[in-house]
């Protein structure tokens, strides 16, 4: 295996942690000059309530319409969980195609509306609803053998599922930027992968790290909170303890959403075109790619994408 080339940034060598941690804040202020994304985890909020009504009134008419025999026979449970994954990976693909066409534009110098983006998302509905059909039967599959298999086979398809996610990672990107369909998608987010394996994963980790990090700090004092008002026996304070965590969750939820989709996009965009978005630290991106092993030259079958921008 090649040696990686040690990254330097401003003449001074940087570890690869560092450099993760440099890409997330770049990505955080490339997400605030468009801060209309923050929109799109609310209104997905949403959607995923709606289906989920819609999906638990489908299992009350079951209920009632069905004989509990039925219910004995067949593992109709499946079915459900099926429908359950569909829906929230769909809403999920949908908010992701939006970040990435906002993000997709503004890296080349343009700045598009929150309603083109929702427009551009949907002019690919069938390729997206044909991806969430795609992970949510993997991911049914993956239940079944965990749920009737012991300890080694749970172990073994907990893996299988962390290596479809990660083989994945790019399929939305794929799909909106290139107009791949959604088994060609699967085909170009493993070779993008395979391309950006390590700064995927180093940015990840820092993106997870540093959130969860922030998330215990936050719930920790939110707790101190609520304990405060209940040795005060104060109503108040304790309410204003829950109305703290429950801003704190949302605007969590929004902003680690959104990053993570902007990192995706990004790399993305850099290993298909082998260019750096504008507005983005050029040095940082390109010394994190840029490796003994896998060059900063455009993954195969590269496009220029200018398709995407409309």
């Amino acid at each position: 295996m090649a040696k990686k080339e040690k990254i330097t940034l401003n003449g001074q060598p940087v570890g690869r942690i560092k450099a993760g941690w440099l890409l997330f804040k770049e990505a955080f202020r490339f997400m605030w000059a468009d801060k209309e994304m923050l929109w799109l985890p609310v209104i997905s909020l949403f959607a995923n309530l709606i289906l989920l009504g819609f999906i638990v009134g489908i299992i009350v008419v079951a209920a009632l319409a069905l004989s509990p025999e039925f219910f004995e026979k067949y593992p109709v449970e499946y079915f459900f969980i099926f429908l359950a994954y569909v829906a929230g990976a769909f809403v999920l693909a949908f908010s992701q195609a939006a970040v990435t066409h906002l993000v997709f534009v503004r890296a080349h110098g343009g700045d598009a509306t929150l309603g083109q983006a929702l427009k551009k998302a949907f002019s690919h509905w069938w390729g997206l609803l044909m991806w969430s059909v795609i992970t949510a039967t993997v991911g049914v599959i993956l239940r079944i053998i965990y749920d009737r298999s012991k300890l080694l086979g749970q172990i073994i398809t907990s893996l299988i599922g962390a290596a479809w996610s990660i083989l994945t990672y790019f399929v939305v990107p794929a799909i909106v930027i290139d107009n791949q369909g959604p088994f060609d998608s699967i085909k170009k987010s493993a070779v993008v992968f395979k391309h950006t394996w390590g700064e995927t994963m180093v940015s990840n980790i820092s993106y997870v790290g540093i959130f969860m990090i922030a998330h215990l700090l936050a719930l920790f004092s939110i707790m101190g909170i609520v304990i405060f008002g209940a040795v005060l026996n104060s109503v108040p304070v304790m309410i204003l303890g829950l109305i703290v965590a429950v801003v704190w969750i949302v605007g969590f939820s929004l902003i680690s959403s959104s990053i993570a989709a902007v990192l995706r996009t990004l790399l993305y965009i850099y290993a298909t075109e082998g260019s750096v978005p504008l507005n983005f630290d050029r040095e940082l991106l390109e010394k994190m790619l840029v490796r003994s092993n896998v060059d900063a030259t455009p993954v195969p079958e590269a496009t220029t994408h200018q398709n995407a921008v409309g």
